[in-house]
This record gives C-alpha cells, sequence and structure tokens, in this order.
C-alpha cells in the first residue's frame, strides 16, 4: 500500500529531477539561482519549516519567509575547479519538526551541490572561450587595419586569407581559396632566392624579408614578411605555413629614389671635386708667370719708374701672393673627399708636429698651447694635420691685446670622441656662428685680418668626411671654443 512518505519520497525526486533538468539548460546564474531555491522548497515541504539558502561567490538566493533568527541547517559545499566557492543549506525553526535522513537526504544535497559545481565549471569555461574569441576578434581586426595574413598547406594552397591581404593582391577571398600561393608571384626573384625561402621553411625555421609580387592587374607591389612553420606534435616537417605582411612599396620607392639621388650626387661631386682641382691646378702656371713678369718689369725697370709704377707693382704682387693662397686653399678643400684607406693616427703624436710646424707665428704670438692626453683613432693622416693646423691658426689669428691661450681639450662617450680648441680671443657674435664654416665667408676684412675664408670649411669637410660634426660656441671679447666629434675605431 502507497503510503504518505512514498508520496513525499516520489515528489521530491520530481523537484530534483526538474533541478537537474534546469541545471541542463543555458542560463544565468540568477535565473538558475532563483529556479533551484524555489523548487528546493516544494522538495522538501515539511510544515513548511524547512528553508534553502544558495550561497555562490557573493550571491545569495533564498526564499521569501527566510529571516536570520534561522541559525540552524544542514549544508554542502560547492566546489569549482577545486575551490571552494559557495554552499547549498537547508536552515530551519525547530529540529524537532523536521524530518531529515542523514543516509538519504544528505547525499541528494551534496549530488546537487556536485552538480552546481560542475555546471560553474562548465559556465566559466564558456565564458572565457568567448572572451578568446572577443580578443581574437579584436586581434583580427587589429591585423586587418595593418597587414595581410595568409595561411597555407605545406605544398603552398592557400586556405586562409584575411581581408587585406584580399585588398593588397586585388583577388577576392573565393579566387584564392585553394590556389597556390605562387598566384601573387612576380617573377622577379631568382630560382635560388625562392628555393633558399622554402628550404628555410621546410626545415622549421622562420623566414623574414622582402619580396616583390604583383597583384591581380598585374602592378607590382614589395612586402615585408615573416612566415612561421607550423609543426604539430609528433610531427617533424610544418603542415601549415602562416605568413604575415605589410606593404612597403612606398618605402621601397623612396630607397630607390634615394639611391639614385646619391650615386647622382656622389656623381656631382666627384665631377666637381675633379673640376675644382683642374681649374686650380692650371690657374697655377699663368699666376706663376704673371708674378714673374712683374718681378721682373721692377728689377729692369726700376729706376725709370716713379713712385707711383712701383706701388702699383707692389699691389699687382700682393694680388698674385693672395691669390696663390686662394689656389693652394681651394686645392686642398677640393682634396678632402679623396678617396684614402683610414689608418690609425695618434692625435697626441701628430699635434705635436703641427705645432713644431707652427712654432715661429706661435713664438711671434707668444702664445701658450696646452692640450690633453689624446686618442688614437681612424682617419687619413694629412687630412688631420690640416684639421688641426687650420683650427690652431685660427685660434692664432684672431686674438685680442692678450697673448693667446689655446687649450686642445677631448672627451668621449660610448661611440665617438669630442675634441674642443678653445681660445681667450676676440670672439664671434651669435648671428655669425652658423655662417663661418662656409666657404669663402669672412667676418673681418682682409686689413685686419688674413686669409682666404676657406679654413674652417676645409676643417668641416674633414670632420664630416670621417663621421663626426663640427660646431662653435663662443662669446664676443671671451673667447670661443670649436668641437668636433671623431666615431670611436672598431
Amino acid at each position: 500500500m502507497k503510503t504518505i512518505e512514498d508520496d513525499h519520497k516520489l515528489n521530491k525526486f520530481i523537484y530534483l529531477y526538474e533541478i537537474s533538468r534546469a541545471i541542463t539548460l543555458n542560463q544565468t546564474l540568477d535565473e538558475l539561482g532563483a529556479y533551484i531555491v524555489k523548487n528546493l522548497s516544494l522538495a522538501w515541504n515539511q510544515s513548511n519549516s524547512l528553508f534553502p539558502f544558495l550561497e555562490i561567490h557573493d550571491t545569495c538566493f533564498k526564499s521569501d519567509r527566510f529571516t536570520q533568527a534561522l541559525v540552524h541547517k544542514f549544508s554542502a559545499p560547492i566546489f569549482m575547479n577545486g575551490k571552494k566557492c559557495g554552499q547549498l543549506c537547508f536552515f530551519y525553526e525547530n529540529i524537532d519538526e523536521i524530518d531529515w535522513s542523514e543516509e538519504e537526504d544528505f547525499p541528494l544535497l551534496r549530488n546537487l551541490a556536485n552538480d552546481l559545481g560542475l555546471w560553474l565549471e562548465h559556465k566559466n569555461q564558456i565564458s572565457q572561450q568567448v572572451e578568446k574569441l572577443r580578443e581574437l576578434q579584436i586581434i583580427e581586426s587589429a591585423i586587418n587595419r595593418h597587414a595581410s595574413l595568409a595561411i597555407t598547406d605545406n605544398q603552398g594552397k592557400i586556405n586562409y586569407i584575411n581581408q587585406q591581404f584580399c585588398i593588397t593582391s586585388q583577388y577576392s577571398e573565393n579566387e584564392l581559396i585553394g590556389q597556390d600561393h605562387r598566384i601573387i608571384n612576380s617573377g622577379f626573384h631568382t630560382s635560388e632566392f625562392m628555393g633558399n625561402v622554402w628550404n628555410t621553411l621546410a626545415k622549421g625555421h622562420v623566414w623574414k624579408g622582402e619580396l616583390k609580387n604583383r597583384t591581380k592587374d598585374g602592378t607590382f607591389f614589395w612586402i615585408d614578411a615573416t612566415i612561421v612553420p607550423i609543426i604539430p606534435v609528433q610531427h617533424e616537417t610544418p603542415l601549415h605555413y602562416i605568413s604575415i605582411w605589410t606593404d612597403v612599396t612606398a618605402y621601397k620607392q623612396l630607397e630607390e629614389k634615394m639611391e639614385m639621388q646619391m650615386k647622382e650626387l656622389a656623381r656631382s661631386n666627384d665631377e666637381l671635386e675633379q673640376f675644382a682641382y683642374v681649374v686650380t691646378h692650371d690657374l697655377q702656371e699663368p699666376l706663376r708667370a704673371i708674378n714673374s713678369f712683374v718681378q721682373l718689369l721692377k728689377k729692369y725697370c726700376n729706376e725709370k719708374l716713379d713712385d707711383r709704377a712701383n706701388e702699383l707693382i707692389s699691389h699687382a704682387v700682393a694680388g698674385t701672393h693672395r691669390m696663390q693662397l686662394l689656389i693652394d686653399d681651394l686645392l686642398t678643400y677640393a682634396q678632402v673627399n679623396a678617396h684614402q684607406a683610414l689608418e690609425s693616427v695618434d692625435c697626441e703624436k701628430l699635434l705635436r708636429n703641427v705645432l713644431t710646424d707652427l712654432s715661429v707665428i706661435i713664438g711671434e704670438c707668444k702664445a701658450i698651447i696646452t692640450y690633453d692626453k689624446l686618442p688614437v683613432v681612424k682617419g687619413i693622416p694629412f687630412q688631420f694635420i690640416q684639421l688641426f693646423t687650420n683650427l690652431i691658426n685660427n685660434a692664432l689669428k684672431f686674438q685680442r691685446e692678450l697673448p693667446p691661450k689655446i687649450h686642445i681639450g677631448v672627451e668621449q662617450n660610448l661611440n665617438e670622441w669630442i675634441f674642443s680648441v678653445s681660445d681667450n680671443g676676440i670672439g664671434i657674435e651669435e648671428q655669425y656662428l652658423e655662417r663661418i664654416f662656409r666657404v669663402f665667408q669672412r667676418l673681418h676684412s682682409r686689413r685686419e685680418y688674413v686669409g682666404t675664408g676657406i679654413g674652417l670649411a676645409i676643417c668641416k669637410k674633414v670632420v664630416e668626411r670621417h663621421g663626426g660634426k663640427i660646431w662653435i660656441k663662443s662669446k664676443p671679447s671671451v673667447g670661443s671654443t670649436i668641437y668636433f666629434t671623431i666615431p670611436k675605431s672598431n
């Protein structure tokens, strides 16, 4: 005969089945939690004295009649990935009114808690997968905005391409999928070059480099590509290749244009230097002839000429002398870029030789010249002689009433030596500092200071020929310091 107890058990299993079925459905935690509490109340409907309580993380689900006065409970913990994340409980007012079986009811409660834990784990996995998919979509969108992406099999057949690939190649996705990747091959690269690419990839190595391809309409374009072989576990050779590249056609065109301009500039410089050398060399002989004829004129006609004539002859001689100096300086300037092998230059030893050559003028000026311990650098020795000679001559020339004091210093950083030549001369006003390294730039008349205005231009050319830079700091009536850098030897 069927009893009331049997009806209670059947009723309990029906509602627990409804809860188990609900757990398999795709719904939110709030929906499921409220449904569980509702059905647990019906499953253990014992004089309305048993109150279900579900706690997951910081969220609680309970019946409307639940109060804080309910302190006694039956409880089963809920675990997610091995960590406790909540509990499933029954609270009650009076234990004497509760028919609770540790052998029957508690296992049901514990099994339900375990099912909830599995549901939470599954829900979390789905959430993580959705988040990863969203991240992948963001990454794909970012790549589409910047780079082309293609996946091929190990035979080179295209399995996947992104939108940017289609835009650059001018082919549609349907035209590319299943086709050999050589569909965009331009034929520009040699078979040896392409063979090296495939051999590198076949060995499982990443290949990076530039390739020239062709669009659907035949237009050539350059790419900067990275091709990565994909070798699955337990495989020795790649099954797929992922190619990521960016269009660098504009850069390559600019590079080619710059190369052409550099070649043209080098040719122009060579022609200019050759022209300057030829002109200055060819001017030497007629200038010597003029000077000689004027000297002979003075010698043979000296007694027949008056003072005015002799004065004019003296001006002519001085003019030819100045022109000779100018030609010599122009010739020196033209020869600075002469192609010569670099060799070790002991700057301190070279400087001592320069000071010996300038000893007469140094003595006449009563100049005091000091210098730091100078390094050994790579350079062209005779150009360094020109450099130091011109810088020291410049400091001696533009002196004040005081005896010149000149110091040659040097400092260093990671990549270069920083030389300095300081003096206590007349200095230069700031607005003229950029002009002094130009050819024929003079800030004073020849009556005040002699010279051709090429000396510092030669210094600039020598320094730049050696990969350095030159600049000046100066204050009028205080002095000047000219700095120049020379790269350190490798």
